[in-house]
């Protein structure tokens, strides 16, 4: 089910890029894709973040944007230059976290919920398979011929002797029973907590508009952004150069003082 809404949101995504952005579609799709993976891998319990796989998908997305919205593809500007500008420009406003605010607060409630439905299915197997044993088999025998256990209450009722006999037969997997009742009331209240923002569904079903948002938002600024492109681009050449100077300098006093040696 969870693969389904994911699947969803992706096709989604994809459609609304096609129908309001179709020049960033081409470039864009990889991402899209990779950043649904990325999800499906961390609810089946990934050591990846959510702020990470978001992080990586919005510098992806911003050199493409630069380029094919906001008039930067004539520009010499190398990728990197350009993909490093986008947490200090602010280009995509307030979505960024806040897509990684939700996607992680729901994300993380269905990881918890996958992690304790496999729990309880890994018991289920365990007491499935289990097999009665030759006392097992003759204390089932001799519970037949009581007649309180075949629900004929007339006769005396054998006391205790149902429940002495079933806990003998099942052994520890009796023990597990109040446990067992404790891990459904506790997946119950989880699954009835999975709403608003912690609703993987709504969440993921509302991804495309904000991603929408953050790209009209990064259009709006269209002017302010080409100017920080400019500035951020000088001041990281201008500290490049500094440093390769350094660098020089540095390797020709070791090589004089070599030769003076």
């Amino acid at each position: 089910a969870f693969d389904l809404v994911l699947r969803h949101g992706r096709n989604s995504t994809l459609t609304m890029l096609k129908s309001e952005f179709p020049g960033l579609l081409p470039g864009a799709q990889s991402s899209v894709g990779q950043l649904f993976l990325d999800m499906s891998l961390y609810i089946l319990g990934s050591d990846s973040t959510v702020d990470h796989m978001g992080a990586v998908f919005f510098s992806k997305l911003f050199p493409l944007t630069y380029r094919r919205l906001l008039g930067g593809g004539a520009s010499s500007l190398s990728e990197e230059c350009v993909r490093g500008v986008w947490k200090d420009s602010g280009v995509f406003g307030p979505y960024p976290k806040l897509i990684m605010t939700r996607l992680s607060r729901s994300l993380l409630a269905t990881r918890v919920f996958l992690q304790a439905l496999n729990l309880g299915i890994e018991v289920v197997n365990t007491t499935d398979h289990l097999r009665p044993s030759r006392d097992c088999s003759r204390a089932l025998l001799r519970l037949w011929y009581c007649p309180h256990c075949q629900g004929m209450l007339g006769p005396p009722a054998c006391r205790g002797f149902c429940q002495t006999v079933m806990q003998g037969c099942l052994g520890g997997a009796a023990e597990v029973q109040p446990h067992w009742r404790s891990y459904i009331d506790g997946l119950g209240k989880l699954t009835g907590g999975m709403r608003g923002e912690q609703d993987m569904e709504a969440v993921i079903l509302r991804l495309p508009s904000m991603i929408k948002l953050a790209l009209k938002q990064a259009v709006n600024a269209r002017s302010r952004l080409s100017v920080l492109v400019s500035i951020i681009h000088q001041h990281t050449l201008v500290s490049f150069q500094t440093e390769i100077g350094t660098k020089l300098r540095s390797e020709e006093e070791t090589t004089d003082a070599a030769t003076f040696l």
